[in-house]
């Protein structure tokens, strides 16, 4: 399978999602790969060998990848279960190329109309590239704690007709040491911050296992 995560803009959460994806199915015995698609940050590249260097398990690969291309070519060698692509900003054709090679199409977003216009923009472009609607899916990430701008999110989407996670990525300052540490959203120090994120995975997969192109 292939995942890609994408979005317009930067800092809405596709490298923490991409993070927490890999090590949960790595963890399942999945032979995982993130495609690091942002050269200029390599955010889940400098990640990982964070996590390498501390010997952190489960063993999780990632690549930086010129071309959408070169990674699919690596794909179809047979040596994995799951691409993931972690896509850069404002790559318009980047992001086209990993939708059309993606099974699954994660769109991270934040709350603020600021982040839900661009997202939504995005969805529609690819639909209108020819990408299947079910497959789409719209994130919460680095959510406040205001419970009222999280349903007034939801009703935005909704509206839009577009797939959304339920489940949202909270903004948590555990999570974001977890991750300058090499671990994912799931490996804190917290046990209720590691199954509500455990939690946002599975409804993920859930997703994909009734969603996914070719389902």
């Amino acid at each position: 399978m292939i995942i890609g995560i994408v979005s317009q803009k930067g800092g809405v959460g596709k490298s923490t999602l991409a993070r927490l994806l890999a090590r949960e199915y790595s963890a399942n015995k999945w032979i995982v790969k993130i495609a690091d698609m942002d050269s200029n940050q390599g955010t889940v590249t400098r990640w990982n060998m964070t996590r390498n260097h501390a010997e952190i398990e489960p063993m999780i690969k990632t690549e930086q990848y010129r071309s959408v291309v070169d990674a699919i070519a690596d794909y179809h060698k047979g040596t994995m279960h799951l691409m993931i692509f972690d896509g850069a900003p404002a790559a318009s054709k980047t992001t086209l190329q990993i939708a059309n090679n993606s099974q699954l199409i994660l769109l991270p977003t934040g709350i603020s109309i600021d982040d839900l216009e661009p997202t939504v923009r995005l969805a529609h472009e690819l639909i209108s590239e020819g990408i299947s609607k079910q497959c789409i899916a719209i994130v919460f990430c680095r959510v406040g704690d205001s419970a009222s701008e999280l349903l007034d999110a939801r009703k935005y989407i909704d509206q839009t007709g577009y797939n959304m996670i339920q489940s949202a990525i909270p903004d948590r300052v555990a999570y974001r040491r977890a991750q300058d540490r090499g671990y994912s959203l799931a490996e804190t120090n917290f046990k209720t911050l590691n199954e509500r994120a455990v939690a946002i995975a599975q409804e993920i997969v859930d997703f994909s296992a009734k969603h996914s192109k070719g389902e």
